[in-house]
């Protein structure tokens, strides 16, 4: 293919002039820029290009949310979606919205190069092939027909189909629906039945042509399970699709806008603290400001450091990978240690036993309740270190608010986020507190205080 057109879509003004660098180099010939989905999928409609290269997480729409409405813009363009995300966690949501490939940004950029032009011949030579023969007639092709029941049954997401009547009998629900919501999507059984949020959001928006809505259910272990709804209007019945995944990413989207906004803030700082020092530093001014600008630095990068740090805790739990080295240490003197220079909080020591735990992880289970205490909580903020029975109990107690009693289930949840609640930092801490503390042997745990405020209690094997 000579001078391949290609629409470039990433927020990140850089990295687009390394790719335009490289693909001109190629003798591809870039026609379209942008900075988030939504202007991608503009730009791909007006240029219809041969190739397609999307970033997932942009500003304002994000890369999987453009993905379907590009696809169907420009049926006939290659779409390879370009990624910091592990190839194993996005790939297959990708491929199944529309995308062609997909690459890991950190690939070096030779190797992107041989990947889109593999891409596009790829899908070329799809195009360029020919035709299947017509089906046969008779018998033959009856067997060679999937009924759309079968069809169904083989979707991974959970499907029901409804009768517009008043107590919504469930007309038919495939495997998917019946492992997620239980027996009681039997035929003719009524949808609230099974499931009171279900019925309400199929009765509210039953006149709809098309709704989707995410929505908390209570699962089959009584807990608590998020999932996308879409209900659809067909010809002889209403149909209600249950995509748990798709909440999950939308959760997922959500943290990472959420993570990005922390990171932003220090980042900013050490900038503006770094530029300001070269010039303090060329102008000869007084030490004193120069330190307060060492430290400022210093006090961002500890943030950007624990926000990091947690990311990568969770990533290394939930692939089995997470280190940690244990050995006897003294709580009350680590929990001094953190405290120095960092937080406002009295620390209040009972118990003077040794623990076994990994110091590392230690300080980030501390750090994590303590930074808590100051978004959500109200000073006074106390560090105790009392006696539990075999175990040595470190709490940190402040006088706020508490936290809500719906929301105490979800509390050590990964991304969770009270209603309501200020979106300030990942949503990983306390998730973060509790893998660690049972990962050394302990527990993590909540308790409103017996005069208001939460206490919140990491207890660690004593020596």
């Amino acid at each position: 293919m000579s001078r391949p057109r290609v629409v470039l879509v990433d927020d990140t003004a850089d990295l687009r002039q390394l790719m335009r660098i490289a693909l001109r180099r190629a003798g591809w010939e870039v026609v379209g820029e942008a900075g988030d989905g939504a202007a991608g999928i503009e730009v791909a409609r007006e240029q219809v290009p041969d190739l397609v290269v999307l970033d997932l997480s942009m500003p304002v729409m994000d890369g999987l949310e453009a993905l379907p409405h590009i696809r169907a813009a420009c049926p006939s363009s290659t779409i390879v979606v370009m990624s910091g995300f592990g190839a194993t966690q996005m790939t297959e949501r990708a491929l199944a919205r529309g995308a062609d490939g997909y690459l890991q940004k950190g690939t070096p950029l030779s190797e992107v190069v041989d990947y889109l032009g593999d891409a596009l011949a790829r899908r070329g030579s799809a195009a360029s092939a020919p035709s299947p023969e017509a089906a046969p007639t008779g018998a033959a092709s009856e067997s060679a027909r999937t009924p759309s029941a079968e069809l169904a049954e083989l979707a991974p997401v959970a499907l029901l189909a409804i009768d517009d009547e008043a107590e919504l009998p469930v007309r038919w629900a495939n495997d998917a629906a019946r492992r997620l919501l239980g027996d009681g999507v039997a035929p003719r059984s009524p949808l609230g039945r099974t499931s009171g949020q279900l019925a309400s959001f199929v009765s509210d928006h039953r006149i709809d042509a098309d709704t989707t809505v995410d929505l908390a259910l209570a699962d089959l272990a009584g807990g608590e399970l998020r999932a996308q709804a879409t209900l659809r209007r067909g010809p002889s019945a209403l149909l209600l699709y249950l995509d748990p995944s798709a909440a999950e990413a939308a959760a997922l989207r959500h943290a990472i806008a959420t993570t990005a906004h922390e990171i932003r803030g220090p980042v900013a700082v050490i900038r503006g603290a770094a530029e300001t020092l070269d010039d303090a530093l060329a102008a000869d001014v007084e030490t004193e400001l120069v330190l307060e600008l060492a430290g400022s630095m210093s006090r961002q990068a500890r943030i950007l450091d624990g926000l990091t740090t947690d990311l990568l805790t969770t990533a290394q739990a939930q692939h089995g990978t997470l280190r940690i080295e244990l050995t006897d240490v003294h709580p009350a003197d680590l929990a001094r240690a953190v405290i120095a220079g960092r937080y406002d909080a009295e620390l209040v020591v009972t118990d003077e036993r040794m623990v076994r735990a990994d110091p590392r992880r230690f300080e980030q289970m501390l750090s994590n309740l303590l930074s808590n205490a100051g978004k959500y909580g109200r000073p006074p903020v106390q560090v105790r270190v009392r006696p539990a029975g075999d175990l040595v109990a470190i709490e940190v107690a402040d006088h706020g608010d508490g936290v809500p009693a719906g929301f105490r289930d979800q509390l050590f949840r990964e991304f969770a986020r009270a209603e309501g609640a200020p979106a300030t930092g990942t949503g990983l801490g306390l998730h973060v507190v509790r893998t660690l503390a049972e990962a050394q042997g302990g527990t993590a745990s909540y308790a409103p205080g017996p005069a208001g405020g939460a206490v919140f209690t990491v207890e660690l094997p004593a020596v």
